[in-house]
């Protein structure tokens, strides 16, 4: 009768794997997920960073391409405010490429650990579902030796 019990202890166990295994599968995707919203949201922060980088260019490239003649009169004058607008041009990139860098520094530091996160509990449930395994394997024997032993019994007597 002990065969009965271990019956119900496998089918348990058979829907507990079934369920680690279901989880691992959701916890894959919620990975892949992760992956593809870093990506997404890299992607969007690029195009803003690439967006502001050619306007403070082309207020410094409209300078540049206004230059007048060497021996001009206002030559000069020209070069005194190309050099200003080239500093500020310097200046407003380095602005926002340290703007844009830090964003992107948080985004892979929030994407690193939710990928942490997600990989621990992946590394718990493979365990877990190894030790399930295992224990299955030993009730299934053992079903299958208590059923052996009642024949043998049976046949006995």
């Amino acid at each position: 009768m002990g065969w009965v019990s271990l019956t119900l202890r496998k089918q348990s166990l058979q829907l507990a794997i079934s369920d680690a295994e279901f989880r691992d599968i959701e916890l894959s995707r919620k990975l892949r997920k992760c992956h593809r919203n870093l990506a997404y949201e890299q992607s969007v922060y690029n195009a803003d960073k690439t967006r502001e980088l050619n306007d403070a260019r082309a207020t410094y490239t409209a300078m540049r391409n206004s230059r007048p003649s060497v021996k001009s009169e206002g030559y000069a004058e020209w070069q005194n405010a190309y050099s200003d607008a080239k500093e500020d041009y310097e200046q407003q990139r380095n602005d926002i490429e340290d703007y844009y860098d830090g964003i992107l520094e948080e985004l892979e530091r929030d994407a690193t650990d939710e990928e942490d996160a997600i990989n621990q509990e992946r590394t718990t449930l493979e365990a877990q579902l190894e030790a399930m395994r295992t224990e299955l394997e030993a009730v299934g024997e053992q079903i299958s030796q208590d059923i052996q032993n009642g024949k043998l019994k049976l046949g006995g007597n």
